[in-house]
């Protein structure tokens, strides 16, 4: 890991704001792992919520979405999960979510992938390979 040294320049109290909002979110970070893992039982979960990277990935079906954005509307409600997926609409923001629910269209895997993350049903992690070229974000991947 590479540490910005530029933030030393910074005065005392500024880099404890950093360092106190680093701690706050890491927490915030595991809690949703665990969440995910623990609760949301990860390992049951259909392979339209593995990344499109994976060899096993496939594309939702309408009754997931609808589940995963039901779900999702119900905590919030669903103008704010379509202002969460920046689905903006003078008259209504909820027909594009509306063709993804009836199977009209597909819905495209960014909108996917972060109602699944929004909704607690799957961890986001980098997408930066290490320092000798390893995707460790591929570690559960099965071999094909």
């Amino acid at each position: 890991m590479r540490v910005n040294t530029d933030l030393f320049s910074l005065s005392a109290e500024v880099q404890a704001e950093i360092n106190e909002r680093h701690e706050y979110e890491q927490e915030l970070s595991r809690r949703h792992c665990s969440y995910v893992h623990f609760i949301a039982e990860s390992i049951n979960q259909p392979d339209s919520y593995r990344s499109i990277d994976d060899p096993e990935y496939r594309e939702p079906t309408p009754s997931e979405i609808r589940e995963v954005f039901e779900h999702l509307a119900n905590v919030h409600s669903k103008g704010i999960v379509t202002k969460m997926l920046g689905i903006k609409g003078k008259s209504n923001p909820m027909r594009t979510i509306n063709r993804w629910i009836d199977g009209e269209s597909s819905i495209p895997y960014p909108a996917w992938r972060l109602l699944l993350i929004l909704d607690g049903r799957v961890v986001q992690t980098n997408r930066l390979p290490t320092e000798i070229g390893e995707k460790p974000w591929k570690k559960y991947y099965k071999k094909v």
